[in-house]
């Protein structure tokens, strides 16, 4: 699995931890908590004239289709508030904001992206009770969240409605998952995470750093960092 790196000025890979958020598991598939916070934060960047005058680009994938089209419909929501927004979303614009779900964000790239993690607890404030990640409890999982992550070319920003250690590995084997939880710790501790990956056993999980990396990915200040089996580089 590809990791961007986090080594710059201010962190490319961040996580967002977004308080009260949960998910319609039974119902309307949805976090609008999550949602509205990732939209807000879109919505202030945009509004930023230090920003704007960087050219930068934004994206955003989500975990599904149903709060894919919630997020969608956040974000007309404030272009009809604020028709200055509106810009930002046309053909006007080389690369025009998008929102994708990890299903159909493919070779889509923008130079900051947003990543919806949409699951989360059952309510607000409770335990994540289920280990049930959608796309990536799947064979091939893996794979799809390699290509979700490696969309930034500058930064990528993680709003999550729990923390890392609440994925609980010993209740899936989904690889997918396994890579998930790796992947949101890296983003809440940086490279720190990937140094205790080296020492810590995965049980019958293979770790994404014993696997072939399909690219590097080259976010903020250009470098990367990769691990091949045990040995670490920056």
């Amino acid at each position: 699995m590809t990791f961007p790196s986090p080594v710059t000025d201010d962190r490319a890979v961040s996580l967002h931890l977004v308080e009260g958020g949960c998910y319609g598991r039974g119902g309307n598939r949805t976090n609008p908590v999550e949602a509205k916070a990732l939209v807000a934060d879109i919505v202030r960047h945009l509004n930023d004239p230090v920003f704007v005058e960087t050219g930068r680009s934004i994206g955003v994938v989500t975990f599904n289709s149903q709060q894919q089209k919630l997020i969608e419909d956040l974000l007309d929501e404030e272009r009809r508030r604020d028709a200055s927004l509106d810009h930002f979303f046309t053909d006007d614009i080389t690369e025009p904001v998008f929102v994708k779900n990890l299903e159909n964000v493919q070779g889509d790239e923008r130079d900051v992206m947003y990543f919806s993690i949409t699951y989360g607890p059952d309510v607000a404030g409770g335990p994540l009770n289920s280990m049930n990640f959608g796309p990536l409890n799947k064979d091939g999982g893996e794979r799809r969240l390699n290509v979700a992550v490696t969309r930034a070319k500058y930064a990528l920003r993680i709003f999550s409605s729990f923390q890392p250690e609440q994925i609980v590995l010993a209740r899936t084997k989904a690889k997918g998952v396994a890579d998930l939880k790796l992947f949101l710790e890296y983003a809440q501790r940086g490279i720190g995470a990937l140094a205790e990956e080296t020492s810590a056993p995965r049980g019958d999980f293979d770790s994404p750093f014993e696997r072939s990396w399909p690219r590097l990915c080259h976010v903020g200040d250009g470098r990367s960092t990769r691990r091949w089996g045990s040995q670490l580089f920056a």
